[in-house]
């Protein structure tokens, strides 16, 4: 058994055991983890993008995951969810959705703008 934390900006963390070689992706579901997705695991949408600062416990990054994220990024210890499986105790975290940290950001310039008057 492998053991994932799932760390996300909205929540608390959540701690899930699941069997070695299943994917982050399917880890989530089984735990009711909020992760996006949309092609249901074949690496074709890229949004179920997580960010793995320690890789020792999960799979190499396939030659899809380099075509889709660039060396930069996985340079960064971005990865697929759909991709990457998991073998040991590893900790991932979960982007802020991209739309929410935008509407974020424009409330929190409001509320300055608000402040000021």
């Amino acid at each position: 058994m492998a053991k994932i934390t799932f760390q996300t900006v909205d929540s608390e963390d959540k701690i899930i055991t699941v069997k070695e070689g299943q994917t982050i992706l399917r880890a989530a579901r089984q735990g009711r983890v909020d992760l996006r997705h949309k092609c249901g695991g074949k690496a074709s949408c890229t949004t179920c993008k997580v960010i793995i600062e320690d890789q020792s416990g999960i799979s190499l990054v396939s030659e899809k995951e380099v075509r889709k994220l660039g060396d930069e990024n996985i340079a960064k210890g971005l990865r697929l969810s759909c991709q990457t499986q998991i073998f040991q105790e590893v900790v991932v975290t979960i982007p802020e959705d991209p739309y929410k940290a935008r509407i974020r950001a424009l409330l929190e310039e409001q509320k300055k703008d608000d402040d000021m008057w």
